[in-house]
């Protein structure tokens, strides 16, 4: 099921009784594209499932734009119409490198779904970080704002930033649930390839360490507020995160532990903290056995009814810190991040030297 259905069976319509798309229909859809230069796709559609595909249409880099990706991009626009008077448009945007970005929208008026759509120029979707180009994907929200009265005026929540960096790819996405951290995959390319579980962690407060994944690994980065201040907070961490991967990642893995070795000694202690206080905490009531207390006493009330409150708090936290003895911090031996490659490097010496 696509995202239209989702959204239509959400609100309580039906799409399989939804007829497949008329030629009638088909021409109604697409004046406002056409008239933009927009050119349906007829091969690449499905009537059916009532989706318009659209001609790619190509634009050249602006050489003068140095803040943003000096590469042509792709762009094809996608037009969900599950049912009369609703539509999602989508625009998919691609590098000649691979790097896909997409901005959603969707409403009743195509006109201002297109302008919406057209607001955003491509190249902002693909900025540069310290030389690395993150795609970034959005979908544009109407703007509930009674001074600007344009209706295609719309507020970008970002979805997802996707970077190549050295040899791992990162993505981050936005959190689905309000008040959730955001989630972070670090993906390597190649087998054989081991970071360090504080990576990401040494930061700042708001990053997790890593975890092992199927993929690579997986991370969480903490994020609050809603709407475009919520998109704004995710982007600045996104691209506080690019920036220390693209660094540390361009230096042999020793360099990160000199660097940093303050503030990996201090992601221990902070992810040795729950256990410590787990520990203090049974420390403090094997204490209290050697002290006598009123039974009248306010403390002794108190310290009923600390456990149920504690476990209560415990299981309301949204993001339960894990019980652990983290790993102290070590100098890394492997003199590369691409051990394949550092492997190989000695064999093709060997065959010059015979």
């Amino acid at each position: 099921m696509n995202y239209a259905s989702l959204l239509t069976a959400s609100a309580g319509h039906d799409d399989s009784s939804a007829h497949p798309l008329t030629h009638h229909e088909i021409l109604g859809l697409v004046q406002p594209f056409t008239r933009r230069d927009f050119h349906v796709d007829l091969a690449a559609s499905d009537r059916i499932n009532r989706r318009l595909m659209f001609k790619p249409v190509t634009h050249a880099h602006d050489e003068a734009d140095a803040d943003h990706a000096g590469n042509d991009v792709r762009e094809i626009l996608q037009l969900d119409n599950p049912r009369p008077g609703f539509s999602v448009l989508t625009r998919t945007l691609t590098l000649d490198n691979g790097l896909t970005a997409t901005l959603e929208t969707q409403g009743e008026d195509l006109g201002v779904l297109l302008a919406r759509i057209e607001s955003v120029p491509p190249q902002q979707q693909f900025p540069s970080i310290d030389g690395t180009t993150v795609a970034l994907s959005y979908r544009l929200v109407p703007r509930s704002d009674a001074r600007t009265p344009d209706p295609a005026g719309a507020d970008r929540e970002f979805q997802r930033g996707v970077a190549e960096i050295s040899n791992f790819t990162l993505v981050m996405r936005a959190p689905l649930v309000k008040g959730y951290p955001a989630e972070i995959d670090l993906t390597p390319r190649t087998a054989g390839v081991a970071v360090p579980e504080d990576l990401l962690a040494v930061i700042g407060w708001a990053w997790s360490p890593l975890r092992k994944s199927k993929a690579g690994w997986s991370g969480k980065v903490k994020v609050r507020g809603s709407g475009p201040e919520l998109s704004r907070l995710i982007e600045q961490r996104l691209e506080r995160t690019v920036s220390h991967l693209t660094r540390t990642l361009s230096q042999p893995p020793a360099a990160f532990h000199e660097a940093l070795v303050r503030a990996r000694w201090g992601v221990a202690l902070r992810r040795a903290l729950p256990l410590l206080f787990f520990a203090s905490m049974i420390l403090g009531a094997a204490s209290l056995t050697l002290v006598e207390i009123p039974q009248d006493s306010i403390v002794n009330l108190l310290l009923m009814g600390a456990p149920p409150l504690l476990m209560i708090g415990a299981f309301g936290m949204r993001d339960i810190p894990s019980m652990e003895i983290p790993p102290f911090p070590r100098r890394m031996t492997h003199a590369s991040w691409h051990p394949k490659i550092e492997t190989a490097a000695p064999q093709t010496l060997d065959v010059q030297q015979t």
